[in-house]
């Protein structure tokens, strides 16, 4: 296995271990959603918040169903791994929740509802993640790939398919995190 892939799957775990305690429980995705929302200035009982909230809860239940492997309500890093690479790596298969939560996601960067995800709101996202202004302004330059200014949600799915499958540094997913994380 490539070691930067393997390193892109450990940095998104400590990303979704937000209590950092070794493991990814239902807490850390609500900490991470009220993260967002917080960001974004969007109430949970929004439409929006809720539609986040509800997303992270069926990406919970994948989560477990595809990692857990002793089925404790935990996931440890080697389990995550090893759901990441069956389901990238070695069945090159894009499960339907991770579009799911890409839409959620895009759907609660774009503040305006233009139907767009410019370049002020993709920042909010990523600095979310703990990317800097810096950081963010190329990752928006990668990701945006055809140009027109905003960030399609084909193109942050692409994106994300290509952060855990490309090892290719300067590739659009290679820059969704923080270049430090990335590092091996």
């Amino acid at each position: 296995m490539n070691e930067v892939l393997l390193h892109r799957i450990a940095t998104t775990f400590d990303h979704y271990d937000v209590n950092g305690n070794g493991v990814i429980e239902l807490a850390d995705l609500y900490a991470l959603a009220n993260r967002l929302l917080r960001a974004f200035g969007e109430p949970a009982s929004s439409e929006r918040g809720r539609e986040l909230i509800e997303t992270s809860d069926r990406f919970w239940e994948t989560l477990v169903e595809h990692c857990d492997a002793d089925r404790d309500g935990r996931i440890t890093l080697d389990e995550y791994r090893a759901a990441m690479l069956a389901t990238f790596v070695d069945v090159d298969e894009f499960d339907d929740m991770f579009l799911e939560v890409s839409e959620s996601l895009l759907a609660l960067a774009d503040t305006n509802g233009d139907g767009r995800v410019e370049a002020a709101e993709f920042q909010v996202l990523l600095q979310a993640r703990g990317l800097s202004e810096a950081e963010c302004r190329t990752a928006f330059e990668h990701v945006d790939t055809d140009g027109d200014g905003s960030i399609s949600l084909q193109e942050y799915v692409d994106a994300v398919y290509d952060y855990y499958t490309n090892p290719t540094e300067d590739t659009p997913g290679s820059w969704l995190y923080p270049r430090s994380m990335q590092a091996a």
